[in-house]
């Protein structure tokens, strides 16, 4: 309740056609009520109420983390893709030959330097767009060191590093062999088309559960990106 405590005037004599009145002093009461706090209920009602919508909102936050990521990957692969063109352009056709795995022991192809090095004229070895921000280890190799985070830093040599993998099945055999005619190797003995063989991937399924569709970038030889049955 409101009120006003004011005493106005002082109690007086007045008189009105003869008649006299006596005024009382007027008092008005002020009553400022006292600031309510939040009850114990009340506070667990809120707390209950931020942490619902945490609940909700942190899983939404981090697919959407996780698609930004996936995108930036294609899209680093993609350049590799042109890269990849330009060196085949520059090399007459000629696939290079890559030691596919540089921290296995024994060496996959030995004497052959990383797909880094071998397109170190198109894209600079250190060059960001080889290092996937989703790469993560989670599948050792047994030939391969442990104690690494990331293929990037395992797969690191002095000619660069990687987060991808070059295939083995594009990797030359010879000095003179050539894209076009490996891609007709692979379409007369596995019965692929370009559109199905890939010439990068991701090391493992690095943008989710393996075996779900998106989880692993993969450049294909016709130069898209995608997932294996995309």
């Amino acid at each position: 309740m409101v009120g006003l405590a004011l005493e106005v005037g002082h109690s007086s004599l007045m008189s009105h056609q003869g008649r006299e009145f006596r005024l009382q002093p007027l008092h008005v009461a002020l009553r400022i009520p006292r600031a309510r706090g939040f009850t114990l209920i009340e506070l667990l009602i809120v707390i209950g109420i931020i942490a619902l919508l945490i609940g909700i909102l942190l899983p939404v936050v981090s697919r959407a983390r996780a698609s930004a990521q996936r995108v930036a990957c294609r899209s680093q692969l993609a350049d590799l893709g042109r890269s990849f063109t330009i060196y085949l352009s520059s090399s007459h056709n000629r696939i290079p030959r890559v030691n596919t795995i540089p921290s296995e022991v024994p060496a996959i192809v030995p004497g052959a330097a990383s797909i880094t090095y071998a397109l170190r004229d198109v894209v600079k070895p250190e060059n960001q767009v080889w290092r996937c921000s989703s790469d993560r280890i989670t599948q050792p190799a047994p030939n391969s060191p442990t104690g690494f985070e990331t293929y990037y830093e395992r797969e690191a040599t002095a000619d660069g590093a990687s987060s991808y993998l070059y295939n083995t099945w594009i990797n030359a055999t010879a000095d003179t062999e050539t894209w076009t005619g490996k891609l007709a190797e692979i379409k007369r003995v596995m019965g692929l088309g370009q559109h199905q063989v890939w010439i990068l991937a991701d090391y493992e399924p690095f943008h989710g559960k393996a075996g779900t569709r998106g989880s692993r970038n993969h450049l294909f030889a016709d130069m898209h990106v995608g997932d294996i049955g995309e």
